[in-house]
């Protein structure tokens, strides 16, 4: 098999493993009740036990960076899928508070501390500095394709079964089945990351390794960026209140413009980051063209007249904002590959940058909230509205420092490089 054929069936799984290990531990977004019932909890122990899962995310996204620098890729990816899969089996025996609490600390470890920073190293580490932005948009793009495949199987099995806990336990075996198939994949195909003896020996020391990394300015740029794209992404989940309560369109309406926005143009976006990154050479420029055609598209919702005339352009307007958000998403860990970060360190900054990047999800739901409760009706919406226009400028102005600082690492790279030839 050819070199090349062999890489993208790694992108492949890798967009597979991507698109459905956090299906299992997400999957209230999605079915809510049935999971709730099966279970048999109340809705404070629902967010207690998913609120649990989240702060373990965020204390494992660090010290999984470090992990991927030390360890096999395609033992942590195995290990990750397989028992994520192992845990949704256990999970359709529909355990007590205690047990899905021990569960969803258990797929804290293998959803996050041993895949999600090696996941980006592994993709990042496909190809060279050339490629990173095509192979971070394409495993998104492929993300994109699994999530909404399983998504649409899952719903049609129910919709066939029915949803009481009885038959909904055949949604879990097939998620289940699907990662533990895929870990099976990663043990056949993915490729071991070769690490010199000497790095692993000098790099067991975590501390040492992310004091390292968090001293390199575009660790920081870059995650203020990502910090910002994150947040616009997570806060674009209001689009479809204000369809309803701002235009008056009904609930299935914006059900169907919301599944354009999220499964529809998510796997186009692939396509769309492949693109401007072969048209601009990098990841960076191609961030700040979809910064500022997000904005242009953020700034129509601000002045589009609130009127039925104008449902179908709306539709059309937030459609495309999903478009944008997820070209940003499957961007927006390329540059780690592109400005000149050692090898050794790629999965401590991934991890760091991971750490700061997703914070916003501890607060900015409330922040959000507050406002449409205290600014109700279009209002509201327009000061959400301008806050994504705020943290786009955020991300805008950190790509450009992100860009300078690029730039002066290309030059001392290449000042190195004569310099040794001169030497030698």
């Amino acid at each position: 098999m050819k070199e090349s054929t062999k890489k993208w069936i790694v992108v492949a799984i890798l967009a597979t493993a991507a698109g459905i290990i956090f299906e299992l531990p997400y999957m209230r977004y999605t079915f809510y009740d049935p999971l709730r019932a099966g279970l048999g909890l109340s809705h404070e122990q629902f967010g207690e036990l998913m609120s649990f899962y989240g702060t373990l995310a965020f204390i494992f996204y660090l010290p999984g960076g470090w992990l991927a620098d030390r360890f096999s890729h395609k033992y942590l990816l195995a290990f990750s899928m397989i028992g994520t899969g192992l845990g949704g089996f256990y999970l359709s025996t529909w355990p007590s508070f205690g047990g899905a609490k021990l569960l969803f600390a258990f797929w804290g470890i293998t959803s996050i501390f041993t895949f999600w920073a090696t996941l980006l190293k592994a993709t990042s580490m496909l190809g060279d500095k050339s490629e990173q932005g095509k192979l971070f948009s394409l495993t998104e793009g492929g993300r994109g394709i699994i999530t909404s495949v399983a998504a649409l199987t899952a719903t049609a099995m129910i919709a066939r079964l029915g949803g009481d806990p009885e038959q909904f336990v055949m949604v879990l075996y097939l998620y289940s089945t699907l990662c533990v198939l895929t870990g099976v994949a990663c043990l056949v195909f993915v490729p071991h990351n070769k690490i010199p003896a000497s790095e692993r020996e000098s790099g067991m020391n975590v501390i040492k390794d992310m004091i390292e990394v968090a001293k390199m300015p575009i660790t920081w740029m870059l995650a203020v960026c990502i910090f910002a794209i994150y947040t616009v992404y997570t806060t674009s989940s209001y689009f479809t209140p204000f369809m309803t309560e701002v235009f008056g369109v009904s609930a299935a309406t914006a059900a169907l413009v919301a599944t354009f926005k999220n499964h529809l143009f998510r796997p186009i976006s692939g396509i769309v980051g492949t693109f401007l990154t072969t048209k601009t050479g990098s990841s960076i420029p191609s961030m700040k063209i979809s910064v500022v055609f997000l904005a242009v598209l953020i700034g129509i919702t601000l002045v589009l007249p609130v009127s039925a005339a104008f449902v179908f352009a709306i539709s059309i307007v937030i459609a495309l904002i999903g478009l944008m958000t997820f070209v940003l998403r499957g961007l927006y860990f390329a540059p780690v590959g592109e400005v000149g970060t050692p090898k050794r360190l790629l999965g401590a900054a991934m991890g760091l940058i991971s750490t700061i990047a997703f914070t916003s999800d501890m607060f900015n739901f409330k922040i959000v909230g507050r406002i449409l409760d205290t600014n109700p009706g279009i209002g509201g919406y327009k000061m959400v509205f301008t806050y994504i226009l705020v943290l786009l400028g955020i991300s805008f102005v950190s790509l450009i420092f992100l860009k300078r600082a690029s730039d002066k690492a290309a030059k001392a790279n290449v000042n190195v490089e004569e310099s040794a030839e001169v030497t030698a």
